[in-house]
């Protein structure tokens, strides 16, 4: 055992005001044990939340979205589809009809996203599939049959075998000069996605009943495209913009939900930076520990000092003795934070109003990276904290310190 280990450890451990001594010491230790914790469980739920819902929205949205630039209705245009099964990193597509209309049932009327897919190709790019049986999917094949989400179903008063009443614009660009079209679905069945934006305003036809609806003949909004490896959407995205040309309006799902995004990454950024703070705070605790200690062991350190021992040997004993005050609250933090977040996940006690925060639950994602980077971050304000104390101690004059020590 190095020597400065040594008398670091027997500092911390043989205390002549033994009480007191303890108090501060169980106080820096805890404090940065809480900041380490709440940190990780922060971070955990806030990373569950991105998760989550990015999971639900590639549920329901393909991974690129080609349409015209100017929202105008494109043609199904073969071409175009060999080329886009020309292309590797192109996984599948299906074409789809996106618009808004009115629904209506025998209690109300309600404004939804309507979309209109082919459902066989669209289960090659969505995952909705999996959120109704295949047979209920299946039944969009036949002829005036929709498929409503849970939500909207409940706020319509409708289940499957009701028939509800669309009414739609001729040309979704010109919605007050054309008399609404007016058609009516038999509810065949109904999707729960667990996004509630989705599950109360979307609705599902086949793309030949929202052609004839929407008056498109053999037109489209656009088409949806699944990726062979969504981790690299980015570049997809910019050799797809460079070979489609200026007349498409290629986008991502990350640019369709970019505010979302955009807002949950500045939630995460602002949490990790006020929780910081509480391991700050946990640090100045350990500043006075152990300038105290500096004040207490004053004889001890001449008497060091007088026998041989470096001002260097001396600064890193008061070093070591805060980074094992310090390094003990962040790894009891981190044991901590992980333990409740596996039992916020295990047991889902917290439950959420999925009309606020888009899911029903408290989603929890632990990852080594984040960990990590807690660890570090609060060991790296732990080291920086203990410099002060290290260098006072550095500095003392052995002839004061025996004398009034």
């Amino acid at each position: 055992m190095r020597f400065e280990f040594f008398m670091a450890k027997r500092f911390l451990m043989g205390q002549r005001y033994g009480v007191f001594r303890m108090v501060t010491t169980a106080i820096a230790i805890g404090g940065t044990a809480l900041g380490v914790a709440s940190l990780v469980v922060t971070l955990a739920v806030m990373d569950g939340f991105r998760t989550d819902i990015q999971e639900k929205i590639l549920g329901t949205q393909p991974h690129i979205v080609i349409s015209s630039p100017f929202g105008s209705p494109l043609p199904l245009d073969p071409a175009l589809q060999s080329a886009l099964e020309g292309m590797p990193e192109v996984k599948a597509h299906a074409p789809f009809i996106s618009a808004q209309a009115l629904l209506q049932s025998e209690q109300r009327v309600t404004g939804i996203m309507l979309r209109g897919v082919d459902p066989q190709k669209e289960l090659s790019v969505t995952r909705v599939g999996q959120a109704l049986t295949r047979e209920g999917w299946n039944t969009l094949q036949t002829k005036n049959s929709i498929v409503l989400g849970e939500q909207l179903a409940a706020s319509l008063g409708v289940r499957a075998g009701d028939t509800v009443t669309i009414m739609a614009p001729q040309d979704p660009g010109d919605v007050l000069s054309k008399a609404p079209r007016v058609r009516r679905y038999k509810v065949t069945a109904l999707f729960h996605s667990g996004m509630y934006e989705y599950d109360a305003n979307l609705a599902y036809l086949s793309l030949s009943s929202a052609q004839d609806l929407f008056n498109f003949e053999q037109k489209i909004s656009g088409y949806g495209l699944k990726l062979a490896d969504v981790d690299k959407t980015p570049e997809a995205l910019a050799l797809l913009s460079g070979r489609l040309g200026s007349g498409f309006w290629v986008r991502s799902w990350q640019d369709i939900n970019r505010p979302l995004f955009s807002a949950m990454k500045l939630e995460r950024t602002v949490m990790f930076i006020i929780l910081t703070l509480i391991i700050l705070v946990s640090s100045f605790t350990i500043i006075s520990n152990l300038l105290l200690l500096t004040i207490e062991k004053g004889r001890e350190i001449g008497i060091l000092q007088a026998l041989g021992a470096s001002p260097q040997q001396i600064a890193k004993i008061f070093l070591y003795n805060g980074l094992m005050i310090g390094g003990g609250g962040v790894s009891l933090g981190l044991i901590l934070g992980i333990a409740i977040s596996k039992l916020l996940e295990s047991f889902p006690i917290i439950k959420l109003p999925p009309d606020i925060y888009y899911i029903d639950r408290l989603p929890i994602q632990l990852s080594a990276h984040m960990i990590e980077s807690v660890g570090l971050c609060a060991f790296a304000l732990v080291l920086i904290s203990v410099l002060y104390p290290a260098y006072k101690a550095h500095q003392m004059d052995p002839v004061q310190a025996i004398r009034y020590g």
